[in-house]
């Protein structure tokens, strides 16, 4: 046996890879939405006009209670990561003041009920009780797409920001689905859900946040390319979620009974 030891030298020289401008990089963000996030809701659209059944709109509420439960257990690591919490003032941060203001709000200490509960509460109103919640077992594309964007949300700072932020709540605003869902459960079914009020313009301001944040931290080939995968990962689950909604339309009792 030798007795000396040898290390290789890791360190390379000459890499050609090189960051995109931020401007472009997000431009080619919006081009793989626009290539992935091929599917429309279609479940949103039964609430809007009032033809999705009772039963399945109570399976509905259960999905988005998971949504809500893991989520909002999670952000906690996005304040921890957050690039700027060294800030002489935290006062003077950006990405830390976003996300302690974002978890505050989720969490119901900036004025709102907390999310969680406003879910729990929407579901009550269903008739659905706590251990329905605790016992339901979502679609396999709903848990896809929670654990993925839980994954990057640990992962670093700017997946998690790109998978939950970018990807999650600015294309959920875009969408306008909680206007749809506010006014339709309005409209049709005789209740008024806070859930979806709040949500309605919560989550564009949370989004539109999430844009300019993610163009401080996608500067380096290393990040683009981490962010990059955060993207499509995230809104491939996310499509393919929507898709496995979308196929509820085709069971028997989806179509409300109008009497």
């Amino acid at each position: 046996m030798s007795s000396s030891r040898e290390f290789k030298d890791i360190r390379r020289s000459g890499s050609t890879s090189q960051a995109k401008p931020v401007e472009d990089f997000m431009a080619e963000l919006e081009t793989l939405q626009s290539e992935i996030c091929t599917a429309k809701n279609m479940v949103w659209e039964a609430v809007a006009d009032g033809s999705l059944s009772e039963e399945y709109l109570r399976r509905f509420a259960k999905e988005y209670y998971f949504l809500g439960r893991w989520y909002t257990s999670e952000f906690g690591s996005l304040v921890a990561n957050a690039p700027d919490t060294d800030a002489v003032s935290l006062a003077a941060s950006e990405h830390f003041a976003h996300w302690l203001q974002n978890l505050a709000d989720e969490t119901g200490y900036t004025g709102d009920a907390n999310h969680v509960d406003m879910k729990i509460e929407w579901a009550h109103q269903l008739g659905i009780t706590d251990a329905e919640l605790d016992t339901y077992v979502p679609l396999p594309e709903t848990i896809g797409t929670v654990f993925t964007t839980l994954y990057y949300m640990r992962r670093s700072y700017e997946e998690g920001l790109a998978a939950f932020g970018w990807a999650g709540e600015r294309f959920a605003a875009s969408t306008g689905y909680a206007q749809k869902m506010y006014e339709g459960m309005r409209d049709h079914y005789g209740i008024e859900v806070e859930n979806f009020r709040v949500h309605a313009y919560a989550e564009e301001d949370h989004g539109e946040q999430a844009d300019y944040l993610l163009r401080q931290v996608a500067i380096t080939p290393d990040q683009q390319r981490r962010i990059r995968r955060s993207i499509v990962h995230t809104f491939s689950v996310r499509n393919q979620r929507t898709v496995a909604l979308n196929r509820w339309l085709d069971e028997p009792g989806f179509l409300r009974k109008r009497g």
